[in-house]
Protein backbone atom coordinates (compact mmCIF):
# COMPACT_ATOMS: atom_id res chain seq x y z
CA UNK A 1 0.00 0.00 0.00
CA UNK A 2 2.78 2.70 1.00
CA UNK A 3 4.39 1.42 -2.75
CA UNK A 4 0.92 1.94 -4.58
CA UNK A 5 0.82 5.16 -2.39
CA UNK A 6 4.37 6.38 -3.35
CA UNK A 7 3.24 6.19 -7.33
CA UNK A 8 0.46 7.76 -7.22
CA UNK A 9 2.19 10.54 -5.46
CA UNK A 10 5.15 10.30 -7.73
CA UNK A 11 2.99 9.96 -10.87
CA UNK A 12 1.35 12.70 -9.45
CA UNK A 13 4.23 15.04 -9.35
CA UNK A 14 5.23 13.59 -12.80
CA UNK A 15 2.28 14.89 -14.16
CA UNK A 16 2.50 18.59 -11.86
CA UNK A 17 6.14 18.71 -13.49
CA UNK A 18 5.06 18.07 -17.10
CA UNK A 19 2.36 20.40 -16.54
CA UNK A 20 4.55 22.99 -15.37
CA UNK A 21 7.01 21.56 -18.29
CA UNK A 22 4.46 22.62 -21.01
CA UNK A 23 3.65 25.81 -19.12
CA UNK A 24 6.97 27.05 -19.33
CA UNK A 25 7.43 25.64 -22.49
CA UNK A 26 4.34 27.62 -23.52
CA UNK A 27 5.38 30.43 -21.73
CA UNK A 28 9.08 30.52 -23.27
CA UNK A 29 7.54 30.19 -26.83
CA UNK A 30 5.28 34.18 -25.74
CA UNK A 31 8.59 35.05 -24.57
CA UNK A 32 10.16 34.15 -27.60
CA UNK A 33 7.33 35.54 -29.77
CA UNK A 34 7.09 38.92 -27.67
CA UNK A 35 10.61 39.40 -28.31
CA UNK A 36 10.50 38.95 -32.04
CA UNK A 37 7.88 41.81 -31.85
CA UNK A 38 9.83 44.11 -29.54
CA UNK A 39 12.61 43.82 -31.98
CA UNK A 40 10.64 44.41 -34.90
CA UNK A 41 9.16 47.74 -33.17
CA UNK A 42 12.46 48.64 -32.38
CA UNK A 43 13.52 47.85 -36.01
CA UNK A 44 10.55 50.10 -37.24
CA UNK A 45 11.14 52.92 -34.56
CA UNK A 46 14.58 52.87 -35.94
CA UNK A 47 13.27 53.17 -39.22
CA UNK A 48 10.54 55.69 -38.67
CA UNK A 49 13.57 57.76 -36.38
CA UNK A 50 15.76 57.53 -39.87
CA UNK A 51 13.13 58.57 -41.94
CA UNK A 52 12.28 61.48 -39.41
CA UNK A 53 16.45 62.61 -39.27
CA UNK A 54 16.63 62.48 -43.17
CA UNK A 55 13.88 64.70 -43.41
CA UNK A 56 14.88 66.97 -41.00
CA UNK A 57 18.23 67.07 -42.77
CA UNK A 58 16.29 67.55 -45.98
CA UNK A 59 14.25 70.49 -44.46
CA UNK A 60 17.53 72.09 -42.87
CA UNK A 61 19.37 71.26 -46.27
CA UNK A 62 15.89 72.99 -48.64
CA UNK A 63 16.17 75.71 -46.25
CA UNK A 64 19.91 76.21 -46.52
CA UNK A 65 19.06 76.32 -50.07
CA UNK A 66 15.97 78.51 -50.06
CA UNK A 67 18.01 80.55 -47.66
CA UNK A 68 21.11 80.73 -50.26
CA UNK A 69 18.39 81.40 -53.22
CA UNK A 70 16.85 84.30 -51.38
CA UNK A 71 20.46 85.86 -50.72
CA UNK A 72 21.59 85.32 -54.24
CA UNK A 73 17.90 87.29 -55.70
CA UNK A 74 18.69 89.76 -53.39
CA UNK A 75 22.03 90.53 -54.35
CA UNK A 76 20.83 90.63 -57.90
CA UNK A 77 17.90 93.12 -57.51
CA UNK A 78 20.32 95.07 -55.49
CA UNK A 79 22.73 95.25 -58.29
CA UNK A 80 19.64 95.39 -60.83
CA UNK A 81 18.56 98.66 -58.31
CA UNK A 82 22.21 99.84 -58.38
CA UNK A 83 22.29 100.15 -62.18
CA UNK A 84 19.25 101.78 -62.47
CA UNK A 85 19.63 104.35 -59.95
CA UNK A 86 23.42 104.79 -61.89
CA UNK A 87 21.22 104.91 -65.56
CA UNK A 88 19.23 106.93 -64.14
CA UNK A 89 21.97 109.52 -62.66
CA UNK A 90 23.70 109.11 -65.56
CA UNK A 91 20.55 109.92 -67.79
CA UNK A 92 19.83 112.73 -65.50
CA UNK A 93 23.46 114.43 -66.02
CA UNK A 94 22.79 114.17 -69.85
CA UNK A 95 19.63 115.79 -69.57
CA UNK A 96 21.12 118.47 -67.24
CA UNK A 97 24.23 118.67 -70.27
CA UNK A 98 21.77 118.26 -73.17
CA UNK A 99 19.52 121.52 -71.17
CA UNK A 100 23.13 123.58 -70.68
CA UNK A 101 23.80 122.72 -74.48
CA UNK A 102 19.92 124.15 -75.47
CA UNK A 103 20.76 127.36 -73.52
CA UNK A 104 24.24 127.93 -75.43
CA UNK A 105 22.48 127.37 -78.62
CA UNK A 106 19.52 129.68 -77.60
CA UNK A 107 22.33 132.09 -76.31
CA UNK A 108 24.03 131.46 -79.63
CA UNK A 109 20.90 131.97 -81.62
CA UNK A 110 20.23 135.52 -80.02
CA UNK A 111 23.53 136.03 -79.98
CA UNK A 112 23.64 136.01 -83.79
CA UNK A 113 20.20 137.35 -84.07
CA UNK A 114 21.43 140.46 -82.59
CA UNK A 115 24.79 140.14 -84.91
CA UNK A 116 22.54 140.01 -87.93
CA UNK A 117 20.16 143.04 -87.02
CA UNK A 118 23.70 144.71 -86.06
CA UNK A 119 25.01 143.78 -89.50
CA UNK A 120 22.11 144.85 -91.50
CA UNK A 121 21.68 148.11 -90.00
CA UNK A 122 25.35 148.90 -90.70
CA UNK A 123 24.28 147.45 -94.24
CA UNK A 124 21.61 149.78 -94.63
CA UNK A 125 23.58 152.90 -92.52
CA UNK A 126 26.38 152.40 -95.19
CA UNK A 127 23.46 152.34 -98.33
CA UNK A 128 21.92 155.35 -96.63
CA UNK A 129 26.14 157.23 -96.59
CA UNK A 130 26.81 156.26 -99.98
CA UNK A 131 23.06 157.89 -101.34
CA UNK A 132 24.18 160.75 -99.22
CA UNK A 133 27.66 160.97 -100.54
CA UNK A 134 26.53 160.28 -103.72
CA UNK A 135 23.84 163.23 -103.68
CA UNK A 136 27.20 165.31 -102.23
CA UNK A 137 29.19 164.41 -105.16
CA UNK A 138 26.57 165.24 -107.69
CA UNK A 139 26.04 167.99 -106.36
CA UNK A 140 29.66 168.96 -106.13
CA UNK A 141 30.24 168.09 -109.76
CA UNK A 142 26.94 169.94 -111.38
CA UNK A 143 28.41 172.80 -109.36
CA UNK A 144 31.91 172.27 -110.62
CA UNK A 145 30.64 172.13 -114.26
CA UNK A 146 28.38 175.33 -113.73
CA UNK A 147 31.24 177.12 -112.33
CA UNK A 148 33.00 175.41 -115.32
CA UNK A 149 30.58 176.52 -117.93
CA UNK A 150 30.65 179.98 -116.11
CA UNK A 151 34.12 180.59 -116.53
CA UNK A 152 34.33 179.82 -119.98
CA UNK A 153 31.38 182.14 -120.57
CA UNK A 154 33.44 184.56 -119.12
CA UNK A 155 36.46 183.77 -121.15
CA UNK A 156 34.31 183.79 -123.92
CA UNK A 157 33.10 186.83 -123.16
Amino acid sequence: ADAAEFKAGYDKYAADAAEYKAGYDKLLVDTTEQQAQLDKAAADAAEYKAGWDKLLADTVEDKAQADKDAAVQEAHLAKLTADAAELKAGYDKLSTDNAAQQAQLDKAAVDAAEFKAGYDKLLVDSTEQKAQYDCVAAAQEAHVAKLTADAAELKAG
